[in-house]
């Protein structure tokens, strides 16, 4: 997210007010040291059945054969691999998988282990592999652990197919950005969101390098992700088929780049899609999935569970220290808190505010919990825009690319119309969004941001306040955006668009802040707002294609659309989410 004033799109550079307050944030977070050691060659990892790689990748020490990486680059040990933060290895040395989590997952990792160990024959030591491997094999163990325990304690057994992704068939405003950005006709439609993310995460900062083979890549990151079992597979399969023949260069011997990390990822996804589709499970009709496993552990591998580690940067360098882990979480939690609904409807798991919170609270603890969820990712943003600036790392892209994507994507196309039923039902609604709103701005200090992401949710389970600190005002005018209730005339000015281009993102404005907040709406109005921001989405979308290729025009419609995804929309849906812990889902009509 980029808070209006944050970047200047024209000049495509910070503003000096944004500046300012970067350099005021005195940043004293956790250090953390790292750890060198393999984790593999560890108890309890030694002796486990996938850990016998029979070939070795190196040491990450000699020459990357004839591959390249950012000139200079090495973040850790192996160039494009960092140390793996310390509370990671200390939760998975504590972790013990059980015996049926294990024989559920086995026959899937084995096709996992296959494809690293087909990597590793090719390895140009710039990527820790071994690492990817681990980190990835114990997100599978989990997210299985996470079914079993959802499956022993559920009763919902009639999972609602028409809401979930690969069934749910609202999604042709993505058509036109799979085109501009990857050449290709993405059919389904749904495949082209993750091109759109790929290039949000472009945007955030400012990058002029846009590979095409990074978009077809991402795009079939999309085909694992959501073919499962529906009637759209023969379509994902020959998009996956037609990008391979159209791209030749997806091959890393023609291109001479190492993108061994998108395809360890799209192992992983199709390992993980197989674990969930073997048989049949059921879920908890309440949002929370009580499992004995450590709070640290699950958000760890719900980090891993994005493979935001392909998405990070533009080389795929995997940050996977305090930071680069807070990073990968945060691209995890707006998506989460965007569909937590949707998720208990459609059995889906792997939702950290399933895991974390805990049902039986009260109304008044579960907005405190969730303004501390709101204001812990706006200072998990504050970091990223920190590192990018003054650091020169550029993971906390895919944190602050979460919220748009989260409200353009096809998971499903009712952001609107839930939160109608949920307005509908609780005459307070807007005043617990404010109160939570509120509860958020007034955490934005030195203290918050100097906690780590990871830390700030933990809190969120009880509620502990932050010690007292100074305020920070990077947000000062994304408040104001949020409070101004109406339409500034220098609104285009503001969000760097203007032309055709502006017209159509102060409509988006317009329908999302000052639309909304009309008390008089007539029923119905939800699916005629989800109507209108695909419509007037995919109007962008056509607009851009029209010019070609990835244009400032194409950042400065990004950065607007990032500024106004994290605005009142998205805090109701915390209000939406408190709702949800506390009184259960509402079932659709």
């Amino acid at each position: 997210m980029e808070p209006a004033s944050v970047i200047n799109t024209r000049k495509m550079r910070y503003t000096g007010r944004a500046l300012s307050c970067l350099k005021s944030g005195r940043l004293n977070p956790s250090l953390d040291a790292g750890n060198d050691k393999c984790l593999s060659s560890q108890a309890p990892f030694s002796s486990r059945h996938w850990n016998n790689a029979e070939v070795d990748d190196g040491d990450g020490k000699g020459p990357a054969k004839t591959f390249s990486s950012r000139p200079g680059r090495r973040i850790g040990p192996y160039p494009l691999t960092s140390h793996l933060a310390s509370w990671v290895i200390d939760a998975f040395m504590r972790y013990s998988p059980s015996n049926a989590g294990l024989d559920l997952v086995r026959p899937f990792s084995d096709e996992f282990h296959e494809a690293v160990e087909r990597e590793r024959a090719t390895s140009t030591g710039l990527h820790d592999l071994n690492l990817m491997e681990l980190t990835y094999q114990v997100t599978l163990e989990i997210g299985a652990e996470i079914l079993l325990t959802a499956t022993d304690n559920g009763n919902v057994s009639d999972i609602q197919d028409e809401y979930h992704s690969s069934n749910a068939a609202r999604d042709d405003h993505f058509s036109p950005w799979g085109k501009l950005l990857t050449g290709l006709v993405c059919d389904p439609p749904i495949i082209s969101q993750f091109p759109f993310y790929l290039m949000m995460c472009q945007s955030f900062g400012l990058e002029s390098d846009s590979s095409r083979e990074n978009y077809v890549y991402s795009a079939l990151t999309g085909v694992d992700w959501a073919k499962g079992k529906n009637v759209y597979s023969d379509r994902f399969r020959a998009f996956e088929e037609n990008a391979r023949a159209s791209v030749p260069s997806l091959d890393d011997k023609l291109s001479g780049v190492d993108r061994s990390f998108w395809r360890i990822s799209l192992a992983y996804l199709s390992a993980m899609n197989k674990i969930e589709n073997s048989r049949e499970f059921t879920t908890p009709r309440g949002s929370h999935i009580n499992t004995p496993l450590d709070p640290y552990l699950l958000m760890a591998v719900r980090g891993f569970d994005t493979i935001g580690s392909a998405y990070m940067c533009s080389d795929g360098a995997s940050y996977l220290d305090n930071a680069g882990m807070d990073s990968l979480i945060g691209s995890a939690v707006p998506n989460d808190v965007m569909d937590l609904h949707t998720d208990i409807l459609t059995g889906e798991t792997r939702n950290v505010l399933r895991l974390l919170y805990p049902n039986g609270q009260s109304l008044d603890q579960a907005i405190k919990t969730m303004s501390t969820v709101f204001s812990g990712m706006l200072c998990e943003l504050f970091r990223g825009h920190k590192r990018a600036r003054f650091e020169g790392r550029e993971d906390g892209r895919i944190a602050a690319t979460s919220p748009p994507y989260s409200f353009c994507r096809a998971r499903h196309r009712r952001i609107f119309e839930v939160m109608e039923s949920y307005i509908d039902q609780y005459p307070q609604f807007w005043d617990w969004t404010w109160e939570i709103y509120e509860h958020a701005k007034h955490q934005i200090t030195e203290a918050g941001l100097n906690e780590l992401l990871i830390d700030a949710l933990h809190r969120g389970i009880d509620q502990t306040p932050l010690p007292d600190s100074q305020y920070n005002g990077f947000y000062d005018s994304y408040f104001e955006m949020i409070e101004n209730r109406q339409e500034s005339p220098k609104l285009n000015k503001s969000l760097g668009v203007k032309g055709e281009l502006g017209d159509l993102v102060r409509q988006l404005h317009h329908l999302w802040h000052i639309e909304l907040r009309d008390p008089n709406k007539k029923p119905g109005w939800g699916r005629r707002f989800d109507e209108k921001s695909d419509a007037l989405f995919k109007k962008v979308g056509e607009y851009l294609g029209v010019k070609g290729g990835i244009t400032d025009e194409v950042y400065q419609f990004a950065i607007a659309y990032g500024r106004l995804s994290m605005a009142l929309p998205y805090i109701a849906y915390h209000t939406i989410d408190a709702i949800i812990i506390v009184h259960g889902v509402k079932a659709p009509k």
